[in-house]
């Protein structure tokens, strides 16, 4: 007789891809279709984003495989009908809604004890969802992170052990062509331009010793349906919105910076530049010297623009460009999304034993 596939049940009061989605969020549709790939079965109870979707009370959609329901209100009576319906064998949770407070994530955990579901959750960032959780925390069968540095976090937090599954990009993500072709774009490459992200060490650079160098900032989360890159310049700045087609950046993208200013919990763009050949500069900081590993240079002086620059300016020697590259390849080996899928498969086994 053969078994059934096992069914999970994705749990979060926030949209789904392909809606307003920022990095954690591309994570988690990522592992959901790769799970659906390797013969779990998927279904997603999430809300409609209001900012986007306006009056819309409820989306049912497929991507990539993965089942999506999306309400405007009436989560938990909603829930209990999908639990019902989809007979889940375990329940994973993660990045919350701005709207959700901790009575909303309690009485999604009654509604998970009341089925006598397990309960994993995956922390992407500290916060808000350290917080929500922590009157909860010893409810969880699982608890899971995106690094290391953000285990180590939660343990000094919680006093409870986070595994890590590292969130590896999607092949969206890859230049047009094999990825091992180098091809190098025109762009110093700058993503969330905002203050914690380094802001100011970027604009110092590119008003001062880089005028004769274009920099790409990629601004903002991802439009609803949105398709292509739309590019605005501004002196040797050239602004494009975020889409779902990151590859194209990466083809415009001959270094990408990640001057971040706070403790990133991991870093998942250095994995995507390394994926496509691209060497990195980031801030040696949280998790980013675990992602970035050998595939970039680690800034310690990091809140100093004059350090960002003797790295940009190392980076002009192509001996040095393609070594760096090189050891990238390496790095970027012990992420592969097969291992990390292998993981979560390993770990609902555990549970349900």
């Amino acid at each position: 007789m053969t078994s059934r596939p096992l069914k999970l049940l994705i749990a979060n009061h926030r949209w789904w891809y392909p809606t307003l989605v920022n990095g954690a969020d591309v994570a988690n549709h990522e592992f959901a279709r790769r799970l659906v790939a390797s013969g779990v079965e998927v279904r997603v109870h999430g809300m409609v984003a209001p900012d986007v979707e306006g009056t819309t009370r409820r989306r049912n959609y497929t991507a990539d495989g993965v089942k999506v329901q999306l309400v405007q209100s009436d989560f938990i009576k909603n829930l209990s009908a999908v639990i019902e319906d989809f007979k889940p064998d375990i329940v994973l949770t993660s990045t919350q809604g701005q709207n959700s407070g901790a009575e909303d994530i309690a009485r999604m955990m009654n509604v998970m004890d009341h089925y006598s579901l397990p309960v994993m959750l995956y922390i992407h960032d500290l916060e808000p969802v350290m917080t929500l959780f922590t009157p909860l925390k010893n409810r969880l069968a699982r608890i899971i992170t995106n690094s290391h540095y953000m285990s180590n976090q939660i343990y000094k937090r919680w006093n409870l052990n986070a595994h890590v599954i590292y969130p590896v990009p999607s092949s969206q993500t890859f230049k047009s062509g094999s990825s091992l072709d180098y091809k190098e774009g025109p762009f110093i490459t700058f993503f969330n331009p905002l203050p914690h992200k380094g802001l100011d060490i970027v604009n110092s650079l590119v008003n001062t010793d880089f005028k004769d160098r274009f920099f790409l900032f990629v601004e903002g989360f991802m439009e609803p349906e949105s398709h292509g890159i739309a590019l605005v310049r501004t002196g040797n700045v050239v602004h494009a919105k975020r889409s779902p087609d990151v590859a194209s950046v990466y083809l415009m993208t001959k270094t990408l910076i990640i001057p971040s200013q706070w403790e990133e919990p991991f870093g998942r763009v250095a994995l995507e530049a390394m994926y496509n050949r691209i060497p990195i500069i980031a801030s040696n900081t949280g998790g980013l010297p675990e992602s970035v590993g050998k595939g970039g240079i680690l800034i310690d002086d990091f809140t100093n623009p004059e350090a960002w620059k003797d790295a940009l300016l190392k980076m002009d020697n192509e001996a040095f460009r393609r070594q760096i590259v090189e050891d990238g390849q390496t790095h970027m080996r012990r992420f592969s999304m097969q291992k990390q899928t292998a993981l979560f498969g390993k770990m609902f086994k555990d549970i349900l034993n």
